[in-house]
């Protein structure tokens, strides 16, 4: 949080946290409201807020059941057990998860002109297809990008996060999934399946 609200309203400046807030009235018998985020970061001056930002955070989700066993021998010694069908699972991370969770949030902040980040580990960010940087000033989707290390005396350390200024349009075409066929490469294989498949008559 410090790092975002560091790049968010500059150094020295007092901030809150708010968990859970949510952004969107959906109308109706019983009024209500969706689209969390995470985080919203509030620069804090007598007491008043002046300013404020948004801060999502994506974990990289597990397949399979419980991964706590493994995650405690990892721990223990830096070790998965060998038979183990857990597995990070990056596309369920990134394109089923995140894209939805920023298709929803993002364009709101776009409309306020304020800052939105993204914290994610580093192993997350790698398997994300590449993004144009921009400058900070042309920014509309903050990356702030942690790698943790080792340490020999037991435990991880976190990393300074690698930050990368993004533009919501560029966001939009990388995390988008796959790539339409061309039409023609598509009416070959309609083709190809009018020999096998039955027909009807409208």
């Amino acid at each position: 949080m410090v790092d975002a609200a560091r790049l968010a309203f500059g150094t020295d400046r007092d901030f809150i946290a708010v968990p859970e807030v949510r952004l969107l009235e959906v109308p109706g018998p019983k009024e209500r409201k969706i689209g969390k985020v995470d985080f919203l970061l509030a620069e804090i001056r007598d007491e008043q807020a002046v300013d404020f930002a948004a801060l999502e955070i994506q974990a990289v989700y597990i397949s399979g059941a419980s991964i706590r066993p493994a995650f405690n021998q990892f721990l223990a010694d830096g070790s998965l057990p060998g038979d183990s069908l857990r597995r990070p699972d990056f596309r369920s991370s990134a394109q089923k998860r995140l894209m939805p969770q920023l298709a929803l949030k993002v364009p709101i902040f776009r409309r306020w002109d304020k800052r939105f980040f993204v914290a994610v580990d580093s192993t997350l960010f790698e398997t994300l297809p590449r993004m144009r940087a921009q400058t900070p000033g042309n920014a509309e989707v903050t990356w702030l990008v942690y790698a943790f290390e080792r340490q020999p005396s037991g435990g991880y350390r976190m990393e300074e996060p690698l930050v990368q200024h993004t533009v919501w349009d560029d966001v939009l075409e990388s995390l988008r999934e796959g790539q339409p066929p061309e039409r023609s490469e598509l009416l070959r294989e309609l083709s190809e399946r009018a020999k096998k498949q039955r027909r009807f008559r409208s």
